[in-house]
């Protein structure tokens, strides 16, 4: 039996209610979408819980970096990153980072860890699922934005299967565990998987791309066969989006590696940046598609064009109804026609053309306002979600087109596909109530 969110005092949630009335404008109305519009769910309540055939995906927000935890509609769990940034809030004009945390700064509450925090969300998400383990965790590279918290999980909760860039050897494009800039946080990570696979029975693989069954579900996968997770590109090897199994590898072999300092990476070195090396997939239910880019980039295909990963991978993917958004919508990425001084043009978001564009925010230049200004004109009929924004954000042209921010967002993907609705949840009470509600989405 499916456990709901345990409840809350009247009181309390009077009091929370008026706190989400100061932070964030009432819910819109639902956007017609053809029969059974209206949704369970209600303004200051918690999220009501997950069903069996339901696809979630859920964006929690740390302001540390990215975690994205995803329920297939069996039951199957999976996620994507473990927010870790150790960047620090200090006082105002510090930390690019100082906007955002104005509403809400987890990091400065005492014995604070991302790790853990995400651990709690993803407890709460399996009492719905009777499924107490992360049947997959997905690390799509080696920043501390992604995995910094992964071994924090590990230690609270079982993975069946670890999926990274580098396993057993992370020794491209160099010796990740002693070259590396951060060769003391990947040391870290390595020997935090190593260590849960001797006591759990865990198992690790290298993100295998073109593969359509390296991620499947583990539960009841003849009830659903419509849904796929299709692993489109890791360390450059991109999958041909052809309907096989087959990836070309586009980057540099490593025999084949130059690089004046591997501590500094520039443009004109032939050798890719980690963000270049990211693990990127596509998930498929019925008529419904989300893209997954980790930090895909286009940076320095002037001098390299395979170094737009990014637009290559986004031809293999084809038009998505939901994006979350490359690189945190940064500078060289969620490329919009952009022309290389050598004549490349990078144009990912011609190929993804996503109805919805979702920011893991955790710095006060995420997206940039160049990239999302131009992106707005771009795609004019897409809407944005924010985890995090602050008064800088708020001042960008265009930013109406932000329809809801400053919490968990989740996607939910009604059963078969068909239809989805997406929810900003509340996410400095640990209530997670529903703050926003936009939808229902026709899949494409």
């Amino acid at each position: 039996m499916i456990k709901q969110m345990s409840c809350i005092s009247a009181t309390f949630l009077a009091c929370a209610m008026l706190l989400a009335s100061c932070e964030e404008k009432p819910a819109p109305t639902p956007t017609p979408g053809g029969d059974d519009n209206t949704p369970k769910e209600t303004v200051g309540q918690p999220l009501s819980a997950w069903t069996e055939g339901t696809l979630d995906i859920h964006f929690i927000n740390t302001t540390t970096g990215e975690c994205t935890f995803i329920i297939f509609p069996d039951g199957t769990q999976m996620m994507v990153d473990a927010a870790g940034s150790q960047a620090a809030t200090g006082p105002v004009g510090s930390t690019s980072n100082t906007g955002i945390r104005s509403r809400w700064d987890p990091t400065r509450e005492s014995g604070f860890s991302a790790g853990k925090y995400i651990a709690t969300y993803i407890n709460k998400c399996m009492e719905w699922t009777q499924n107490k383990s992360l049947d997959y965790v997905v690390a799509t590279h080696f920043h501390a934005d992604h995995i910094g918290g992964i071994a924090d999980v590990l230690d609270v909760l079982p993975a069946k299967k670890i999926l990274d860039r580098g396993w057993p050897d992370y020794n491209y494009p160099f010796d990740m565990l002693t070259k590396a800039s951060n060769s003391k946080l990947v040391s870290e990570y390595v020997k935090a998987v190593k260590s849960h696979i001797e006591k759990s029975g865990a198992t690790a693989e290298m993100f295998k791309a073109g593969s359509a069954d390296q991620i499947r579900m583990q539960h009841n996968a003849d009830a659903y066969p419509t849904f796929q997770v299709q692993n489109i590109a890791v360390n450059g090897n991109i999958w041909d989006g052809k309907g096989t199994t087959t990836a070309t590898a586009t980057f540099p072999a490593l025999s084949e590696i130059q690089v004046a300092n591997p501590k500094s990476i520039a443009n004109e070195d032939k050798c890719p940046e980690e963000n270049h090396c990211t693990t990127v997939f596509k998930l498929s239910y019925g008529k419904f598609d989300f893209f997954h880019g980790g930090d895909a980039q286009y940076d320095g295909c002037s001098s390299f064009a395979w170094k737009d990963m990014e637009t290559a991978v986004a031809i293999a993917s084809g038009a998505v109804d939901v994006m979350k958004a490359d690189h945190h919508g940064v500078n060289n990425t969620n490329g919009h026609g952009y022309v290389a001084k050598n004549g490349h043009v990078c144009e990912a978001m011609k190929y993804l053309n996503p109805r919805c564009w979702i920011i893991n925010s955790w710095t006060d230049g995420h997206p940039r306002q160049k990239v999302y200004e131009q992106l707005m004109d771009y795609l004019p009929g897409m809407d944005v979600f924010i985890t995090n924004t602050c008064s800088d954000m708020q001042a960008y042209a265009n930013f109406n087109r932000v329809k809801s921010s400053n919490g968990h967002i989740v996607v939910r993907v009604l059963p078969g596909g068909d239809k989805y609705y997406i929810y900003t949840l509340s996410d400095s009470d640990a209530l997670y109530r529903v703050k926003t509600i936009i939808g229902p989405y026709r899949s494409r």
